[in-house]
Order: structure tokens, then sequence, then C-alpha cells
């Protein structure tokens, strides 16, 4: 298998227990957190065409028609995560939805150019092979004047940084010790593969958001702006134990008129 085709097996196999890290998520406070950062960050207008790259089990596109945005289509390369996701959305979602869902690359997406006003992604770019080519492309189906929104953080970087490695075994062992639950364990978490495919990605090797930011920066027509710790903003304290080590960044780029 090619590093595409890893990924997409670990992932295939991780959509159970992922999908209900999700659940948690749609039923417990982050739910409205996101929902008010969403209604602070996206334009108003819900006629609008929103895609979700990577949308995993479905989280943003059940919120995002839960605001009221009509048009909205998610795309993953899972075919498993999509499954969950249907089930997500008629579970947690709004009755006839019109949620869009698509198996996809997010580094090849088969869409026309200028296709989408709003493109978010949350949790994805540090999973890529080849994250610049996923930027591309996901400039390239956004229209003139539209907003693309990432949320992600330098997931793993601890394997190659010996203090954030003993930051996030701390924050791991009182998660523990607290008796919450423990996100890097559980179902269908294969941390030795997990380990083995991200020494074989190129941004577990950059500082980001600097990477990403450097990188839109040179992007010719593009505004782009960042906010750290956007994670204490919509986690809960499980999350912020799970994930303190790696916060959370937001990353707004708009691509101007052309």
């Amino acid at each position: 298998m090619n590093l595409l085709e890893e990924i997409q097996h670990y992932w295939n196999n991780r959509y159970s227990g992922y999908s209900k890290v999700n659940q948690k998520e749609l039923e417990g406070i982050q739910r409205e957190r996101w929902k008010e950062q969403f209604k602070r960050l996206l334009p108003k207008n819900q006629n609008l065409k929103v895609l979700d790259i990577g949308t995993g089990p479905g989280f943003f596109t059940i919120i995002l028609e839960e605001l009221g945005y009509s048009n909205i289509t998610g795309v993953d390369v899972s075919y498993k995560m999509l499954e969950v996701a249907r089930e997500n959305i008629k579970t947690y979602g709004k009755e006839n939805s019109s949620i869009q869902l698509m198996q996809m690359d997010a580094q090849n997406l088969e869409f026309e150019p200028e296709s989408f006003d709003i493109i978010v992604s949350r949790n994805l770019t540090w999973n890529l092979e080849k994250p610049q080519q996923a930027y591309s492309e996901w400039l390239r189906v956004l229209k003139p004047n539209g907003a693309l929104f990432i949320f992600d953080a330098n997931w793993y970087a601890f394997l190659q940084n010996e203090s954030l490695e003993k930051e996030f075994e701390a924050k791991r062992q009182q998660a523990i010790e607290e008796k919450l639950e423990d996100y890097w364990q559980g179902e269908g978490v294969d941390e030795e593969k997990m380990n083995w495919i991200v020494q074989q990605l190129p941004l577990t090797y950059q500082q980001r958001p600097q990477w990403d930011m450097e990188y839109f920066s040179t992007q010719d027509g593009i505004s782009v702006e960042m906010e750290e710790k956007f994670g204490d903003l919509v986690w809960d304290y499980e999350e912020q134990l799970n994930y303190g080590a790696t916060p959370m960044f937001c990353i707004k780029v708009v691509k101007g008129d052309e």
C-alpha cells in the first residue's frame, strides 16, 4: 500500500471509536461552543455553498446545517467515516437533512474551480502526505471573496520534541488519574501504526501554524490571519487534558477578487 492507502486503511479501522468521540461533542457543551464560534467567524449568508474537507463522522456538517446553512457538502477519504457520518446526521442532525457526503481525497478534489463560498476543515492537514498540494486544491475550489477556515494542531509533534512529550504524558496521566477518557487509546486506535504513519508525514517535522501562515503568505491575492489556542474556546475539560500539549489553532484565509 502507498501512504495514502495506509492512512485510509487506518481511519477505516478507527471510524467507530472516532465517531463516539464526535458523538460526545454533539451531546456535550462543545456543540454550542462551536456554533458560537461559527456565528462569529463565518459569513452570515446562509445560502452560501459550504464544503467540509475531512468531514469524518460529520460533526461540522451537522452543526453548520443547524445554524441554517442549507448547501453543505462533506468529503472524506474514508468510506467508513462517511457511513458513520450518515448515521450521525440521522441521529443528531436536522430532519430531512440536505447534507451531501462524498468520498474524496483532500489533496485531489473532484470539484470545478471556484465552487464553494466557505470551506472548513478540522484536524486534517497534519495527516496529509502532500499538504501544499491540498492547500492549493482548496484555494482552487474556493470562490473569489470566499473564506477558508482551518482548525488544526501540531498533532503528534511530541514524537519529535522531548519537552512536548513530557507535557503530553503528564496531561495524559492526569486524565487517567481523574478517571477521564484517554483519547489516545480506545476502540480502533493502533498507536504503533499511527506512530509509523506520523513519521512519514511532512508536517510532523514543521512548526505550526507558522508553516501554514508562511505558505498562504506566498499566495497571490490571499489574506490570512490566525488565532492561537482556539481550543480554549471550544474544548471541554476532558479535551483540555487530552489535547492541551498540542493547542488547536484557527487559520482564516480569504481569497481576493480575481
